[in-house]
């Protein structure tokens, strides 16, 4: 029987900006470099990108601490089963232990799904009157982001800035990839000597 999740417009906005040209493996490889929770990042870039501003330190904490135990016991330890059962002998027939993998990806995402709703209740903010113009969401977005990753003690590299351009030109594509590259730098170098 299906899932029925509550409607939200953060996981819209995340379906679209992850569905976008390399912003999965941007998230993949910023996951892997600088250990983010991709769901917390594309939370990050959805407050800003939204118009509805940027997160504090203490709503940031809220956010994180709202999902930690969810992400790393749940999502993190579905992604370990499907990776292991795509790379190891499994003892168990091909065929079915990649049919079973697959339905541990269907399971992931609805895990993921869950983990996006508590975030968006974890930090209420409520959609702007009258939107921001573009640089603001794209400041905004980027300003999230820094402060991510200085709670993760993150020091991003080219190839991180890099990546998340792509991910803030999808969430805000008014807006083109040198400026986002030259705002994630600022913010970033900013955020690092706060």
């Amino acid at each position: 029987m299906p899932i029925e999740f509550e409607d939200h417009p953060f996981w819209d906005f995340s379906l679209t900006v992850y569905g976008a040209e390399g912003v999965a493996p941007a998230c993949i490889a910023l996951q892997e470099r600088c250990g983010v929770d991709v769901n917390v990042l594309l939370f990050c870039v959805w407050i800003g990108a939204s118009g509805r501003g940027t997160l504090s330190s203490a709503d940031l904490a809220a956010a994180v601490e709202a999902v930690a135990t969810w992400n790393r016991e749940v999502v993190c330890g579905l992604r370990a089963v499907r990776r292991w059962m795509k790379d190891a002998r499994t003892g168990v027939a091909r065929d079915l232990s990649e049919a079973l993998r697959r339905q541990i990806v269907d399971i992931e995402v609805a895990c993921e799904h869950a983990e996006q709703l508590a975030l968006g209740r974890a930090v209420l903010r409520a959609a702007p009157a009258s939107p921001a113009g573009a640089d603001r969401q794209a400041d905004d977005a980027v300003a999230n982001c820094a402060l991510y990753l200085k709670r993760l003690g993150a020091a991003p590299t080219e190839a991180d800035h890099s990546d998340l351009a792509t991910i803030l030109v999808a969430a805000v594509p008014a807006v083109d990839r040198p400026a986002f590259v030259a705002k994630i730098v600022q913010a970033v170098v900013g955020a690092a000597a706060r």
